[in-house]
């Protein structure tokens, strides 16, 4: 319809209506952006961030390299540029002035360096000059390839990462954020819980619901349903995990997709059976991503029981060497105690 239009008006009007419609229709292409928000899409999303956050470095870095060009292009017109010997060689056109020299010099530094005629600039003014300018060539393309090139590379690729990383903490703390969500979240996941034991309670074996329907109950499940008495067994739990609202619900909280194993983890003292808190308690632990601060805590978790056992350990021995010395001088006074029986039995019949 658009096309139709366009063609009619550029038969009846003047061009400037058909480029203002045209103009028009190249705006439509703004809705590409909406890809951005496509999960898929989060790498290339970081890195259009990063650009725009390593503009203002960029343009800086402009800055920096036009001031060089400019002092070494300086110098080549009031040397180079005005030496007979530049205009014989028909290079004057490219050092006559310093926006001339400056592009001239960028040309050389990038690895661009001819005339017109597809000559090597700087092999023409090195055979005319001699050393004292290929000392100055190297030196400025030292400092100018090899160093501003590749500090200006270095700073921009650090401030991208940058603020790639910051992006991901700013995103990381807005998430860390929505307690709210993430507790009406949880509620309504114990209800799915909730509303599993107590079908599970209205039912003999568990074997005969090998697929758990929370949709088409005959009574909604509400807060009332949670309770301290919910004991959810391995076999339970993996069926209330099967239910796809379960998942969905599960996905919203950023637990990890191996789901079939959560219970392990969670059951951590190995009673077989998950209740309310342990089971809140296992997920909002579990949830997102592994951080350097989980590994650090288990470490130190590790550290402070194996000082403890060993303080334990310390103990116990003390107390076994204590233990020996008492055994072992109770022993020797009982073996001295028997000793001396014989001798007072001889007194007393002596005596008699």
């Amino acid at each position: 319809l658009a096309d139709l239009l366009i063609s009619h008006l550029s038969e009846e009007s003047d061009m400037f209506g058909v480029s203002l419609l045209r103009f028009c229709r190249l705006i439509r292409l703004v809705r590409v952006v909406k890809v951005f928000r496509l999960r898929c899409m989060k790498e290339l999303r970081l890195m259009v961030k990063g650009l725009v956050a390593g503009f203002r470095t960029l343009c800086l870095s402009f800055v920096l390299l036009i001031a060089v060009l400019y002092v070494i292009s300086g110098f080549a017109t009031m040397t180079i540029g005005s030496d007979q010997r530049t205009s014989d060689l028909g290079l004057l056109i490219h050092f006559e002035t310093i926006p001339q020299a400056m592009f001239t010099a960028f040309l050389c530094f990038s690895g661009e360096c001819i005339d017109r005629s597809g000559r090597p600039i700087h092999t023409l003014i090195a055979n005319e000059f001699g050393i004292p300018f290929v000392m100055c060539y190297v030196v400025s393309y030292m400092l100018v390839s090899m160093g501003i090139f590749n500090v200006i590379l270095a700073v921009y690729v650090d401030i991208t990462m940058k603020a790639a990383k910051e992006n991901d903490a700013m995103t990381a703390e807005q998430h860390a954020r929505e307690s709210i969500r993430i507790a009406r979240t949880t509620r309504e996941l114990l209800k799915k819980f909730a509303a599993a034991y107590r079908l599970y309670q209205d039912m003999d074996n568990i074997d005969k619901m090998p697929q758990l329907d929370f949709n088409n109950g005959a009574a909604p499940f509400t807060d009332n349903d949670i309770h301290a008495q919910i004991a959810i067994t391995k076999e339970l739990f993996l069926l209330v995990i099967q239910d796809r609202c379960v998942q969905r619900l599960m996905d919203e909280l950023d637990l990890p997709p191996d789901r079939a194993n959560l219970f392990e983890a969670i059951d951590a003292d190995g009673s077989g059976t998950l209740h309310v808190t342990e089971l809140v308690q296992g997920l909002l632990q579990i949830r997102g991503e592994v951080k350097k601060s989980d590994a650090v805590a288990t470490l130190l978790s590790t550290k402070a029981l194996q000082n403890m056992v060993a303080e334990m350990r310390e103990e116990m021995n003390a107390s076994f060497e204590h233990m020996q010395d008492f055994v072992k001088a109770e022993v020797q006074q009982s073996i001295d105690h028997l000793s001396t029986q014989p001798k007072s039995l001889k007194r007393l019949s002596a005596v008699e």
